[in-house]
């Protein structure tokens, strides 16, 4: 199952069909149902992130999204040519628990849970096809418990 990228406006009210783009190209790799919600909810936290911080107040910015079944792996590809921001370079806010809520900082709790969903998340920023785009990998394993 390879595939070409697949091109959304980045708005919210686009949310729903990107979300069945995915979840049916999930399905198409025998992801089981159970496995599914896990990646929805991984899949939300990145797109939404694009969609709400990615482009300037009224600036029509795209999503791209590319699914590819490669073995084990569900790979999902995300880009969008917003302000560069690397996700990975933020510190992991469930690494050292705060002691209490009123200690909790706002942020990074939803790259913490992509950390945790995906089995690898890979970043670049950089020119592709006459377009300098921020481009997320995130692999998913089709089955729980198989190999990294």
């Amino acid at each position: 199952m390879n595939s070409e990228w697949k091109i959304f406006p980045a708005r919210h009210d686009c949310y729903e069909e990107m979300l069945a783009y995915v979840m049916e190209r999930a399905d198409e790799a025998g992801i089981a149902i159970k496995r599914q919600l896990k990646l929805q909810l991984g899949f939300e936290e990145a797109v939404v992130n694009v969609i709400s911080y990615a482009y300037t107040e009224g600036e029509e910015g795209k999503v791209w999204l590319k699914t590819t079944a490669k073995g084990e792996d569900f790979v999902l590809e995300i880009k969008d040519s917003g302000k560069p921001f690397n996700p990975l370079q933020k510190e992991d806010a469930l690494e050292k628990p705060p002691e209490s809520l009123e200690d909790t900082k706002i942020g990074g709790l939803g790259i913490a849970f992509m950390r945790r969903v995906f089995a690898e998340i890979n970043y670049h920023y950089g020119e592709e096809e006459g377009l300098y785009c921020n481009h997320l990998t995130l692999r998913f394993r089709i089955r729980e418990g198989g190999t990294p």
